[in-house]
Protein backbone atom coordinates (compact mmCIF):
# COMPACT_ATOMS: atom_id res chain seq x y z
CA UNK A 1 0.00 0.00 0.00
CA UNK A 2 2.92 2.35 0.61
CA UNK A 3 3.83 2.30 -3.07
CA UNK A 4 0.30 3.52 -3.95
CA UNK A 5 0.43 6.62 -1.69
CA UNK A 6 2.66 8.70 -3.98
CA UNK A 7 0.47 7.78 -6.96
CA UNK A 8 -2.56 9.12 -5.10
CA UNK A 9 -0.93 12.23 -3.68
CA UNK A 10 0.69 13.33 -6.94
CA UNK A 11 -2.44 12.60 -8.99
CA UNK A 12 -4.66 14.52 -6.55
CA UNK A 13 -2.26 17.46 -6.49
CA UNK A 14 -2.37 17.76 -10.27
CA UNK A 15 -6.12 17.07 -10.31
CA UNK A 16 -6.74 19.97 -7.94
CA UNK A 17 -4.78 22.36 -10.14
CA UNK A 18 -6.40 20.92 -13.26
CA UNK A 19 -9.85 21.27 -11.69
CA UNK A 20 -9.29 24.95 -11.02
CA UNK A 21 -8.13 25.43 -14.60
CA UNK A 22 -11.04 23.35 -15.95
CA UNK A 23 -13.58 25.36 -13.94
CA UNK A 24 -11.98 28.61 -15.12
CA UNK A 25 -12.19 27.42 -18.74
CA UNK A 26 -15.85 26.48 -18.32
CA UNK A 27 -16.66 29.91 -16.89
CA UNK A 28 -14.65 31.77 -19.54
CA UNK A 29 -16.22 29.82 -22.38
CA UNK A 30 -19.73 30.20 -20.99
CA UNK A 31 -19.51 33.93 -20.32
CA UNK A 32 -17.92 34.59 -23.71
CA UNK A 33 -20.91 33.03 -25.46
CA UNK A 34 -19.68 29.49 -26.19
CA UNK A 35 -21.38 26.87 -24.05
CA UNK A 36 -18.56 24.56 -22.83
CA UNK A 37 -20.70 21.41 -22.81
CA UNK A 38 -21.76 21.81 -26.44
CA UNK A 39 -18.25 21.67 -27.89
CA UNK A 40 -17.75 18.64 -30.15
CA UNK A 41 -15.62 15.91 -28.57
CA UNK A 42 -12.85 16.31 -31.17
CA UNK A 43 -12.34 19.92 -29.98
CA UNK A 44 -12.89 19.30 -26.28
CA UNK A 45 -10.42 21.24 -24.12
CA UNK A 46 -10.14 18.22 -21.80
CA UNK A 47 -7.99 16.38 -24.33
CA UNK A 48 -5.20 18.95 -24.02
CA UNK A 49 -5.82 19.62 -20.32
CA UNK A 50 -5.72 15.92 -19.42
CA UNK A 51 -2.78 15.24 -21.70
CA UNK A 52 -0.63 17.92 -20.07
CA UNK A 53 -1.57 17.18 -16.47
CA UNK A 54 -1.49 13.39 -16.75
CA UNK A 55 1.90 13.62 -18.47
CA UNK A 56 3.40 15.75 -15.70
CA UNK A 57 1.85 13.67 -12.91
CA UNK A 58 3.17 10.40 -14.38
CA UNK A 59 6.55 12.01 -15.03
CA UNK A 60 6.76 13.27 -11.44
CA UNK A 61 5.96 9.79 -10.15
CA UNK A 62 8.59 8.25 -12.41
CA UNK A 63 11.39 10.73 -11.72
CA UNK A 64 10.90 11.72 -8.07
CA UNK A 65 9.25 8.67 -6.50
CA UNK A 66 10.31 5.64 -8.53
CA UNK A 67 13.91 6.52 -9.46
CA UNK A 68 13.17 6.31 -13.18
CA UNK A 69 11.52 2.89 -13.08
CA UNK A 70 7.85 3.21 -14.02
CA UNK A 71 5.71 0.18 -14.72
CA UNK A 72 2.70 0.53 -16.99
CA UNK A 73 0.26 -0.09 -14.14
CA UNK A 74 1.79 2.71 -12.04
CA UNK A 75 1.38 5.22 -14.84
CA UNK A 76 -2.13 4.00 -15.58
CA UNK A 77 -3.19 4.20 -11.92
CA UNK A 78 -1.78 7.71 -11.64
CA UNK A 79 -3.80 8.75 -14.69
CA UNK A 80 -6.94 7.03 -13.38
CA UNK A 81 -6.66 8.73 -9.99
CA UNK A 82 -6.14 12.05 -11.78
CA UNK A 83 -9.14 11.91 -14.10
CA UNK A 84 -11.47 10.46 -11.46
CA UNK A 85 -10.62 13.28 -9.04
CA UNK A 86 -10.80 16.03 -11.67
CA UNK A 87 -14.01 14.64 -13.15
CA UNK A 88 -15.67 14.53 -9.74
CA UNK A 89 -14.60 18.03 -8.71
CA UNK A 90 -15.60 19.68 -11.99
CA UNK A 91 -18.73 17.53 -12.28
CA UNK A 92 -19.90 18.71 -8.85
CA UNK A 93 -19.08 22.28 -9.85
CA UNK A 94 -21.18 21.95 -13.03
CA UNK A 95 -24.08 20.53 -10.99
CA UNK A 96 -23.95 23.44 -8.55
CA UNK A 97 -23.28 26.09 -11.21
CA UNK A 98 -26.14 24.76 -13.36
CA UNK A 99 -28.49 25.06 -10.37
CA UNK A 100 -27.40 28.60 -9.55
CA UNK A 101 -27.03 29.92 -13.11
CA UNK A 102 -30.26 28.62 -14.64
CA UNK A 103 -29.43 29.97 -18.10
CA UNK A 104 -26.46 27.54 -18.21
CA UNK A 105 -28.84 24.56 -18.13
CA UNK A 106 -31.53 26.26 -20.24
CA UNK A 107 -29.08 27.11 -23.03
CA UNK A 108 -27.75 23.54 -23.04
CA UNK A 109 -31.25 22.04 -23.25
CA UNK A 110 -32.44 24.56 -25.85
CA UNK A 111 -29.43 23.91 -28.10
CA UNK A 112 -29.84 20.13 -27.88
CA UNK A 113 -33.60 20.31 -28.54
CA UNK A 114 -32.97 22.58 -31.55
CA UNK A 115 -30.34 20.15 -32.84
CA UNK A 116 -32.74 17.23 -32.51
CA UNK A 117 -35.58 19.08 -34.20
CA UNK A 118 -33.35 20.26 -37.07
CA UNK A 119 -32.23 16.68 -37.70
CA UNK A 120 -35.63 15.05 -37.13
CA UNK A 121 -36.08 13.96 -40.74
CA UNK A 122 -32.57 12.55 -40.91
CA UNK A 123 -32.96 10.69 -37.60
CA UNK A 124 -36.40 9.23 -38.33
CA UNK A 125 -35.91 8.42 -42.02
CA UNK A 126 -34.93 4.98 -43.25
CA UNK A 127 -31.16 4.56 -43.19
CA UNK A 128 -28.20 3.21 -41.26
CA UNK A 129 -28.87 5.21 -38.08
CA UNK A 130 -32.56 5.80 -37.49
CA UNK A 131 -35.17 5.84 -34.78
CA UNK A 132 -38.91 5.59 -34.80
CA UNK A 133 -41.12 8.64 -34.29
CA UNK A 134 -41.93 7.41 -30.76
CA UNK A 135 -38.23 7.00 -29.94
CA UNK A 136 -37.55 10.48 -31.27
CA UNK A 137 -40.30 11.98 -29.10
CA UNK A 138 -38.99 10.08 -26.07
CA UNK A 139 -35.48 11.40 -26.70
CA UNK A 140 -36.86 14.92 -27.05
CA UNK A 141 -38.67 14.62 -23.71
CA UNK A 142 -35.57 13.18 -22.00
CA UNK A 143 -33.51 16.08 -23.34
CA UNK A 144 -36.04 18.61 -22.05
CA UNK A 145 -35.96 16.91 -18.61
CA UNK A 146 -32.16 17.24 -18.28
CA UNK A 147 -31.03 18.51 -14.87
CA UNK A 148 -27.83 20.17 -13.74
CA UNK A 149 -26.91 16.95 -11.89
CA UNK A 150 -27.23 15.09 -15.20
CA UNK A 151 -24.83 17.60 -16.79
CA UNK A 152 -22.33 17.07 -13.99
CA UNK A 153 -22.58 13.30 -14.28
CA UNK A 154 -22.24 13.53 -18.08
CA UNK A 155 -19.08 15.62 -17.62
CA UNK A 156 -17.69 13.01 -15.22
CA UNK A 157 -18.39 10.09 -17.57
CA UNK A 158 -16.89 11.85 -20.59
CA UNK A 159 -13.86 12.82 -18.51
CA UNK A 160 -13.37 9.17 -17.58
CA UNK A 161 -13.51 8.09 -21.21
CA UNK A 162 -11.10 10.79 -22.41
CA UNK A 163 -8.79 10.32 -19.42
CA UNK A 164 -8.66 6.54 -19.75
CA UNK A 165 -7.32 6.62 -23.29
CA UNK A 166 -4.86 9.42 -22.55
CA UNK A 167 -3.65 7.55 -19.45
CA UNK A 168 -3.03 4.38 -21.46
CA UNK A 169 -1.15 6.26 -24.15
CA UNK A 170 1.05 8.22 -21.75
CA UNK A 171 1.70 5.20 -19.52
CA UNK A 172 3.01 3.27 -22.51
CA UNK A 173 5.17 6.18 -23.63
CA UNK A 174 6.63 6.95 -20.19
CA UNK A 175 7.11 3.43 -18.83
CA UNK A 176 10.57 2.20 -18.12
CA UNK A 177 10.81 -1.11 -16.36
CA UNK A 178 14.54 -1.66 -16.11
CA UNK A 179 17.52 0.40 -15.16
CA UNK A 180 19.77 1.05 -18.16
CA UNK A 181 23.49 1.48 -17.63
Amino acid sequence: MDHIKPLLSVAFKYALVGSVLGIALILILYYTGKHPLLIPVAYDYRILLFGVFIYFSIREIKVYHLQGQLHFWQGLLTGVFFYLALGMVVGVFISIFGSLETSFLEEYVRSNVNGLEMNKELLTAEGAVTMSEAEFERQLELTKATSSVTLGFDYFIKSCIIGFFISILLSVILRKTELRR
